[in-house]
């Protein structure tokens, strides 16, 4: 069985201080738009984050993609 990826291969959370394999990855242009505030330790192409970083990345997107649908309209 071959294993590809960073992911699958044990690579850390990119947080500054947390110590957490890291669940996904997700681009640094994704991140700087969901404006949410982590402190990243790499600035690679990509950020990996644990589940719990993914969460709050998640909820900031969230509002984000809200806010944007209440500025377009229905």
């Amino acid at each position: 069985m071959i294993i590809m990826g960073k992911i699958s291969k044990g690579i850390k959370c990119s947080v500054q201080g947390c110590i957490n394999q890291a669940v996904r990855s997700i681009s640094l242009e994704s991140i700087s738009k969901s404006h949410v505030n982590l402190e990243l330790e790499s600035k690679g192409r990509r950020i990996y984050l644990c589940r719990e970083h993914y969460k709050q990345y998640k909820k900031a997107l969230r509002k984000l993609k809200l806010i944007e649908k209440w500025r377009r309209g229905p």
